[in-house]
């Protein structure tokens, strides 16, 4: 079961997400997936969002096969990891209600969420999902592995300075007075 978990931890986020997105526009009549017009700096990092997603996606389903053998210790470890980071995706997507969205758009910022997580991370499902990277490196200890964890950070890294951005814009004063108020990850 500890060797499945992970590819289903992983297949359970994606179907929150595809589910959340449903939800949204069915409450709000506006799509949540605005990485669908993204350009410049936002398609970048989707398309490595999608590549890195990948390689994670698939490093967990050798892991559930049996075809990377690795310490039952680190495995546990690193499921650990993966189960917490999808809690914490989960919590956050709820508590965003109808602002969730995947990527942003001009004009598209129904509100800024300040409660639950997001009073002590401006990104707590990019926390989680950070999380759920670093465990399936973790878990795997190959270097690919490695890799997808450490360009899907990246690519969260660049997703929220363009989130930032965006919400500045729309919000002015209130949300850069959130930023000055509350870290970007948990620490930072």
């Amino acid at each position: 079961m500890l060797a499945t978990l992970p590819f289903l931890l992983f297949l359970l986020v994606i179907l929150m997400t595809l589910l959340r997105g449903r939800a949204v526009r069915a409450r709000s009549g506006t799509s949540a997936w605005a990485f669908t017009n993204a350009r410049g700096m936002q398609r970048l990092s989707g398309v490595v969002f999608v590549v890195s997603c990948g390689t994670l996606v698939v490093l967990s389903a050798l892991l559930a096969s049996g075809a990377l053998t690795v310490p039952p210790d680190r495995r546990a470890f690193g499921t650990v990891g993966i189960a917490l980071g999808a809690l914490i995706v989960a919590i956050a997507q709820i508590q965003m209600g109808n602002a969730w969205r995947i990527g942003v758009r001009d004009g598209d910022a129904p509100l800024f969420v300040r409660a639950g997580l997001f009073r002590v991370s401006r990104n707590p499902i990019f926390v989680g999902m950070i999380l759920m990277a670093l465990g399936i490196a973790v878990a795997a200890g190959t270097p690919w592995g490695w890799a997808g964890a450490l360009t899907f950070i990246a690519a969260c890294h660049l997703q929220t300075r363009v989130e930032e951005i965006h919400l500045s814009r729309q919000f002015g004063d209130a949300y850069d007075a959130y930023r000055r108020a509350v870290p970007r990850w948990l620490l930072l």
